[in-house]
C-alpha cells in the first residue's frame, strides 16, 4: 500500500546520484509543492548531490517575472542552486531558464533528445526494453552523424545516448534506455488506497508512463495531488495510476503549488472538457505583422488534422476563426487535446472547448505515424538547404520538444516567422508594406546554428515545405529554396535579397502576396 506522508518525509527518499523524472509539461501539471521541498531540502542539508533530472518538458515559467518573486523560479528552476543537479535529458528547456543557462555555462551536462523520444522511452523502460527505436531525429542534432543530442562539452565527455541503426536497408535511430530511481508526479486526487486521477488536469501527461517506468525498475514513486478522497470514489475508469505503482503520497498545502496552470490560479473547466464556455472561443487578432504572417499560412488550410505552435504560428486559429472556416479543420497539439481552441502565451498548449482529450504519449506515436495532414512551426534560422533552427540561439541549446516528432513526420510544413532578426519598424498599408527601419539580423542564412529540421530529410521523405513571412513565401524544392511570393511595395533586391546570406532561386513567375493580408476587413477565405 503506497504511505501517505509529509512533504519532508517524501524528499527524504531522494539521495545522491539518483535518476530523477519529473512530470508536467511547461505551465501545466508540475509537481510544484515536490520541486519547492527538494529544493528547500538541499538548501538546508546540502543534500541530495548530483542528481539526473529527466523530463519530456520542463515544467517551468518561462517569463522573466510571472509574478513578484517568481520569476525564473517554478518548476524545474527551482533545483538551480549548483550541486543540487549533474545531468539533465529533457526534451525542452523553454520555461526552465535556469536551468538552461546552466547547461549553457556547462555546469551541467545537458542531453536534449525530441519529446516525443523521451516519453516514449519511458514506455520501453516501463515494458523493459532497451530503448527506443524510431527515425525521429534522422538528420538533426540528434543524429549521432551531428551533436547525438550531447548539447555541451559535460555531456559529450559522458558519451553518447543515442545511436545509428539499419533495418532492411533504411536508417533508425536508437534511444538508450536508463534505469530510473524516483520520479515526481502530479494528480487530482488519491483514494485512500493510492489510486490517482487526473480530473482537474488540462491534460493527459505522460504521468502513467512515468510512474510504471520507475515501478518496473525498482525505483520510488512519489504523487503530489490536491486531495485525498475516500477508498473507491474515484470511478474505475478515472483511475489514470493504480495504487500498485505507487509508493508515496503527499497533499500539497499550498494552493499556489497545485495551480491547473501558471497563467491563473484558478480552475478553468473548460479546459479538462468539463463544460464549454463562450469565453473559450478564439478572439480576433489586432492587425499587425503577426496577422499578416498568420494570414498567408491561413490560405494553405485544408480539412483535416493539423498541429500549430506556439508564437507567431498559433495565429492560425484566431484568423480561421475570424473567417468562419474553423470548423471545416480539426486543430491537435502535441500534449494530447484535440478540436477546440488552442490557447496562447503562457497558456500554451492548454486547449479550451476540446473535443477529445488523448495522452501526451499516445499524441506523440500518432504524431509519428503519420496523423497530421498539415502543420504550422515558428523558425528561427533557415539556411539554403531549407534547414531550420529552433533549438539552438547564441550557442546555447534549448531543445525541440515535440517540434521534430511534428515537422518530421507532417506532410505538408509550413515554417512561419518575420523575415528578419530584431525590431523593424514596418507600416502596414492598405496597398502592403512600407519598410522604414529592418530588423538588424539575418534569419535566412549560410548555415544554421543547429539543425532541428533537416530539409535533405524532407526532400528525401517527399513532404511538402513552405516559409511564410510578411514580405516573402519560400518554397523547398531539391534545387534549394525558391522565392515564390513577395509582398506589395517591398523592393526584392533592397528589403529581401540583401538581407538574405545566400541567395535564393528566384521563381520564374514571381507572384505578388494577395493584398488582403494587410487590410483590416475580413480576407473571405474559404477552403
Amino acid at each position: 500500500m503506497p504511505e501517505f506522508v509529509t512533504l519532508n518525509e517524501a524528499v527524504s527518499r531522494i539521495h545522491d546520484k539518483m535518476s530523477l523524472i519529473v512530470g508536467g509539461f511547461g505551465s501545466y501539471g508540475s509537481p510544484e509543492e515536490l520541486l519547492e521541498g527538494l529544493a528547500a531540502r538541499y538548501e538546508a542539508t546540502g543534500k541530495p548531490e548530483n542528481l539526473t533530472a529527466i523530463c519530456g518538458i520542463t515544467p517551468g515559467d518561462k517569463l522573466e517575472s510571472l509574478e513578484p518573486g517568481h520569476g525564473f523560479n517554478l518548476g524545474l528552476n527551482r533545483l538551480r542552486a549548483e550541486g543540487l543537479i549533474d545531468t539533465v535529458l529533457v526534451g525542452n528547456l523553454t520555461d526552465a531558464r535556469a536551468i538552461a543557462k546552466m547547461v549553457g555555462d556547462n555546469i551541467i551536462a545537458g542531453y536534449i533528445p525530441p519529446m516525443g523520444v523521451v516519453v516514449n522511452l519511458f514506455r520501453s523502460i516501463a515494458g523493459g526494453r532497451p530503448g527506443f527505436i524510431t527515425k525521429v531525429g534522422l538528420g538533426t542534432f540528434c543524429d549521432p552523424r551531428n551533436e547525438g543530442c550531447a548539447v555541451n562539452e559535460r555531456a559529450r565527455k559522458m558519451g553518447s545516448i543515442v545511436e545509428l541503426m539499419e533495418i532492411d536497408g533504411e536508417e533508425y535511430l536508437f534511444y538508450k534506455g536508463f534505469k530510473p530511481d524516483v520520479c515526481f508526479i502530479r494528480a487530482t486526487y488519491a483514494d485512500e488506497d493510492g489510486n490517482l486521477s487526473m480530473d482537474h488536469e488540462a491534460m493527459i501527461g505522460a504521468e502513467l508512463e512515468i510512474a510504471a517506468a520507475t515501478h518496473n525498475s525498482g525505483g520510488i514513486v512519489i504523487a503530489q495531488v490536491e486531495d485525498i478522497v475516500k477508498k473507491g470514489s474515484i470511478h474505475p475508469k478515472n483511475v489514470r495510476i493504480h495504487g500498485k505503482l505507487v509508493d508515496y503520497v503527499v497533499k500539497a498545502l499550498n494552493p499556489d503549488n497545485h495551480r491547473q496552470c501558471y497563467a491563473q490560479p484558478g480552475y478553468r473547466p473548460e479546459l479538462t472538457g468539463e463544460i464549454k464556455t463562450v469565453s473559450g472561443a478564439v478572439k480576433p487578432l489586432k492587425m499587425s505583422l503577426r496577422k499578416v504572417i498568420a494570414r498567408r499560412g491561413a490560405m494553405e488550410l485544408k480539412p483535416g488534422i493539423i498541429n500549430i505552435g506556439s508564437g507567431i504560428p498559433s495565429g492560425i486559429g484566431s484568423v480561421a476563426a475570424e473567417e468562419g472556416i474553423s470548423g471545416s479543420m480539426t486543430m491537435s497539439v502535441e500534449s494530447g487535446p484535440i478540436g477546440g481552441a488552442v490557447q496562447e502565451g503562457l497558456a500554451f498548449p492548454g486547449v479550451a472547448n476540446p473535443e477529445a482529450i488523448f495522452s501526451q504519449t499516445d499524441t506523440l506515436d500518432m504524431y509519428d505515424g503519420g496523423l497530421l495532414d498539415m502543420a504550422f512551426l515558428g523558425a528561427a534560422e533557415i539556411d539554403e538547404k531549407g534547414n531550420v533552427n529552433v533549438s539552438k540561439f547564441a550557442g546555447r541549446c534549448i531543445g525541440a520538444g515535440g517540434f521534430i516528432n511534428i515537422s518530421q513526420n507532417t506532410k505538408k510544413v509550413f515554417f512561419m516567422g518575420s523575415f528578419t532578426a530584431g525590431k523593424p519598424n514596418i507600416q502596414i498599408t492598405n496597398d502592403g508594406l512600407n519598410i522604414i527601419t529592418d530588423g538588424s539580423g539575418a534569419k535566412f542564412v549560410n548555415k544554421v546554428q543547429q539543425i532541428t529540421f533537416s530539409g535533405e530529410y524532407a526532400i528525401k521523405s517527399g513532404q511538402k515545405i513552405m516559409y511564410i513571412t510578411e514580405r516573402a513565401v519560400f518554397r523547398l524544392t531539391p534545387e534549394g529554396l525558391v522565392l515564390i511570393e513577395i509582398a506589395p511595395g517591398v523592393d526584392l533586391q533592397k528589403d529581401i535579397l540583401n538581407k538574405m546570406e545566400f541567395a535564393p532561386i528566384i521563381s520564374s513567375d514571381l507572384g505578388t502576396m494577395d493584398p488582403r493580408l494587410f487590410r483590416e476587413e475580413r480576407m473571405g477565405l474559404g477552403l
